[in-house]
């Protein structure tokens, strides 16, 4: 079999894709002109960030696109450069376009191990990367918010580079739960055009997420925007618990929306009702 030979090499899996993309408004021609407008902006933003598109892999999606950026190019610009770099491309692509044509994006950083055969790209790390950029609190924290884009990044990319980050405020992203079929990991949300406030309430980076958030009680995140708050019954960080189901994985196939979501909005137990819960 091709490719079974083959190791896997370390990449940085940044994934983009369109809000709204079928839309009933979006004709063929305004998908046509929106995909066009989507691979330009990447290319903008990444370029930005210091990384050619064209030292990268990269792979379509339909309404998005997955890149695999190589391991000679550092992760903090595309943290600290390319989320702004992506709005100030969408909003030059939206301001010469028609409504119909015009883009918001959903954007998911990971990184992890990546193989590579005779048809593409494929490893554990991408599909979650895609799980990530499926999840329904960045949709509904882009749907929330004013600005053109919405950020979520997987655990480790936040505790590797945000939290060491010069230039990014960790206090301004909001902590959510992702689980969908085997896929389990704490994510964080940001929205770079339009931050979320400085949270200050302490979250140690080694405390435990709670598995699942009962019915009435779920934990604080973005899934309806800034100061939006919800509750979840038991110790460790505030996260928002998703469960459902996707609809394919992996370059030139979309994911499906997840299914069998439940979050309940509440207010927040005070901070002395989370105990630090060690490793």
């Amino acid at each position: 079999m091709a490719g079974t030979d083959r190791h896997a090499v370390h990449r940085t899996i940044v994934v983009v894709d369109v809000e709204g993309y079928s839309a009933p408004t979006r004709t063929l021609p305004h998908q046509l002109s929106t995909r066009t407008g989507m691979y330009a902006v990447v290319t903008e933003a990444l370029a930005a960030a210091g990384v050619p598109m064209q030292a990268c892999w990269h792979g379509d999606a339909g309404d998005g696109v997955v890149v695999l950026v190589p391991p000679d190019y550092p992760k903090a610009p595309l943290l600290e450069v390319l989320p702004e770099a992506l709005v100030r491309a969408i909003r030059g692509h939206n301001s010469t376009s028609p409504a119909a044509a015009r883009a918001r994006l959903r954007l998911a950083v990971h990184a992890g191990e990546v193989a590579f055969d005779d048809y593409g790209a494929t490893s554990p790390s991408m599909v979650a990367a895609f799980r990530l950029l499926d999840a329904a609190p960045v949709r509904e924290a882009l749907t929330g918010s004013p600005g053109v884009l919405a950020m979520i990044v997987s655990g480790l990319v936040f505790d590797e580079v945000v939290r060491n980050s010069t230039t990014l405020d960790p206090a301004t992203f909001r902590p959510v739960e992702v689980t969908v079929k085997s896929f389990h990991d704490r994510a964080w949300i940001a929205l770079p055009d339009h931050p979320y406030p400085a949270d200050p309430t302490p979250r140690p980076p080694d405390t435990p997420a709670p598995e699942n958030a009962s019915a009435g009680h779920a934990a604080t995140g973005p899934a309806t925007g800034p100061g939006t708050h919800a509750r979840y019954d038991g110790p460790g960080p505030r996260g928002v618990h998703i469960a459902g189901d996707v609809h394919g994985s992996g370059p030139g196939i979309t994911i499906g929306a997840a299914t069998g979501d439940h979050l309940t909005i509440g207010t927040p137990p005070p901070p002395a009702q989370q105990p630090h819960n060690p490793r």
